[in-house]
This record gives C-alpha cells, sequence and structure tokens, in this order.
C-alpha cells in the first residue's frame, strides 16, 4: 500500500491540480482531487462514476511523473492521505 500527492501543473481552470492517492492492491484505489477553487471530491472504485474520475491504467512511479514537467508528485503517508479524504467526504455530505 502506498499514498501520494501529484500536482498537475498544466491543469486547466475546470480540472483537478492536486490528486490524493491511495494505492492498495487488495482494496482497490481511493483518490481525492482539489480544484482551483479549493473544493474537493472523494472518488474510489465504489463510486456509482468512478469511470469518469478513477484511473484505469496502473500509476506510474514516481520518477517517470516527475519526469514529465506537467507534473510533480511525491509519497505521502497514510495520515496525510486520512486526512484530505475525510475532508473530501465531508465536503461531499454537505
Amino acid at each position: 500500500m502506498s499514498w501520494f500527492l501529484g500536482l498537475w501543473l498544466a491543469a486547466r481552470e475546470d480540472e483537478p491540480i492536486e490528486c490524493f492517492d491511495e494505492l492498495d492492491a487488495e482494496r482497490g484505489r481511493y483518490g481525492v482531487r482539489r480544484f482551483r477553487d479549493s473544493s474537493l471530491k472523494a472518488y474510489s472504485y465504489v463510486s456509482a462514476n468512478w469511470r469518469d474520475h478513477m484511473p484505469e491504467a496502473t500509476i506510474p512511479p514516481l520518477d517517470e511523473i516527475n519526469a514529465n514537467p506537467e507534473f510533480r508528485a511525491k509519497e505521502i503517508t497514510k495520515a496525510e492521505f486520512e486526512v484530505v479524504w475525510r475532508e473530501a467526504l465531508h465536503a461531499d455530505i454537505g
């Protein structure tokens, strides 16, 4: 299991600029997307609209992500991910 934060430096106005992801071969994949207006959206493969928001392919290694000038990525801790995940779930509930 691993967690990471990806920054999309070239994101358009309507696309997420931060992607927090939990990668887990057993439980699936969970993600939170932060947009320019600071709004958060939580996604997982159990979400009804997962095909619209979750990656269809595996996430490449961090060094590959960071080799692309449009992105920056780093590992984060489970605790860091959980804080953002809970915040996003709360935002979805309103």
